[in-house]
């Protein structure tokens, strides 16, 4: 289609041939192999093709040959064609439908848009199916050309020097062709850039689990041959087996898909966080929630690090971990542990870290972070972003 339109309708009007029946037929015939082509590839199994460098090349070529031979067949019958539409066709007579053109110029554009209403119908089957957005905006670009292929067909104006509405319609059927296009090479680079990141997410991830956590794992077997009754040696166990367990979680999270839906996320880890800390874990987590990447692993580190505390610190049984969206995203941690004087604990020169660590990382994304709790009464942790 865009190289009828050079070839067969800018180029002409340019030089001023604009309106010859070799124009008019020439682009008749091509635009209905394009509308002709889109209503095949609408219905076309999708299946990969491995083409060779000389395949690929008569693949190119064979558009160019096939204008070539449009054109050509078109010159050597041009003399004997009719003029397909009155030039001297007017706005001012347009008030109603006149079908004043050469029969098979009217039936090329009935035959151009049931091409386009097929193609229209085809593609929003795919698009159903797959969900692909190339497709839905090639169903879209369809349903436009069938619409000015009709206007063509009651208001004959496509080669008159006149602008109509339908003129209008082709146009904004190749802006969403060039659209699409637009849409599907970003969504490619975005893809290969999201590939980048992953490799490099997974080397990260193989470099922590076979150099920092194997030596921390090293550091953890050879303290318990040292002074267990010793206090200082009990706080760094605690303390390495605090460093293992974080570079456990960040080895996850690295792993991780980095379109995994948050509810889902959000559960592995959890259940993992409560199995490694000793309690139970109930969730309530709503599903399908929007949230960019950086906001999802806030998140999960917050409920991770308030289900370790509320086993660690508060001796819980069981954990209720909540994820609602409201008035944004909330997530609620709630335990049955011993809890604690939160008026008390901030009055401490040096509270506890873990607390400020959940309530830096709500504040740094924009959210909001309250803890609240009472000895014998249990803790709960909520984040609102």
């Amino acid at each position: 289609m865009a190289l009828c339109n050079l070839f067969f309708a800018s180029i002409p009007a340019v030089v001023g041939g604009g309106s010859s029946r070799f124009a008019t037929w020439a682009a008749i015939s091509g635009r209905l192999l394009g509308a002709l082509a889109f209503a095949i590839a609408a219905f076309a199994t999708q299946r990969r093709i491995r083409l060779t460098e000389a395949r690929r090349v008569a693949l190119v070529l064979s558009l160019p040959a096939l204008v070539a031979a449009v054109a050509a067949v078109v010159a050597v019958f041009a003399s004997q064609l009719p003029r397909g539409v009155d030039t001297l066709f007017t706005p001012e007579e347009s008030g109603r439908p006149k079908l004043e053109s050469d029969p098979v110029v009217l039936a090329a554009q009935l035959v151009a848009m049931v091409f386009f209403v097929v193609a229209a119908v085809g593609f929003s089957r795919k698009y159903r199916q797959t969900g692909d957005d190339l497709v839905r905006w090639l169903a879209v670009a369809s349903v436009i050309a069938a619409f000015s292929r009709l206007h063509y067909f009651l208001y004959p104006s496509l080669y008159t020097e006149w602008v109509y509405t339908g003129d209008l319609f082709r146009l904004a059927f190749y802006v969403a062709i060039l659209a699409a296009a637009a849409r599907e090479i970003s969504s490619y680079w975005r893809r290969i850039s999201q590939n980048a990141v992953i490799e490099e997410r997974g080397r990260i991830a193989r470099d922590l689990h076979d150099g920092l956590t194997q030596e921390l794992a090293f550091i953890g077997r050879n303290l318990y041959r040292l002074d267990e009754h010793d206090p200082t040696v009990a706080r760094i166990r605690a303390s390495t087996a605090r460093a293992i367990a974080e570079s456990r979680r960040a080895i996850a999270a690295l792993t991780r898909p980095l379109d995994e839906p948050l509810e889902q996320a959000l559960a592995e880890a959890a259940l993992d966080t409560a199995d490694r800390e000793g309690t139970r874990v109930a969730l309530e987590l709503s599903p399908n929630l929007e949230i960019d990447f950086e906001r999802r692993e806030a998140l999960i580190r917050i409920a991770c690090e308030a289900i370790a505390n509320a086993a660690r610190h508060g001796g819980a049984e069981i954990v209720r971990v909540e994820l609602s969206n409201g008035r944004g995203i909330r997530l609620t941690v709630t335990d049955d542990g011993t809890g604690f004087d939160v008026h008390a604990l901030s009055e401490r020169p040096h509270r506890g870290f873990g607390l400020v660590s959940m309530h830096e990382r709500a504040v740094a994304l924009g959210g909001q972070f309250h803890v609240s709790s009472a000895p014998g009464h249990g803790t709960s942790v909520e984040v609102i972003l």
